[in-house]
């Protein structure tokens, strides 16, 4: 976390998350993100089956410094690494 008096910058590597996976609440007092992830895979041939379930969630939540919820503006960015070259 980085703050000066203006703002507070929250920095996180999500690998394999995408946007709509993360939720994002502030506070007056505080910040909460959360990411969830849920995927299967079935493979099923004539004599064999093959079920996979695998779910990723990520939390963190801080304090931040005293803010004004009336003049706090929420940014954020996100960029899907797993496009990427």
């Amino acid at each position: 976390m980085k703050n000066n008096s203006k703002e507070v910058i929250l920095t996180f590597n999500l690998p394999d998350f995408s946007r709509k996976d993360i939720n994002i609440r502030l506070s007056n007092k505080s910040v909460v993100i959360k990411a969830k992830k849920k995927s299967q895979n079935k493979v099923q041939k004539k004599d064999f089956y093959h079920k996979e379930i695998s779910q990723r969630v990520f939390s963190y939540a801080t304090t931040l410094p005293a803010i004004d919820r009336k003049s706090t503006r929420l940014n954020s960015s996100h960029t899907d690494i797993s496009r990427m070259p």
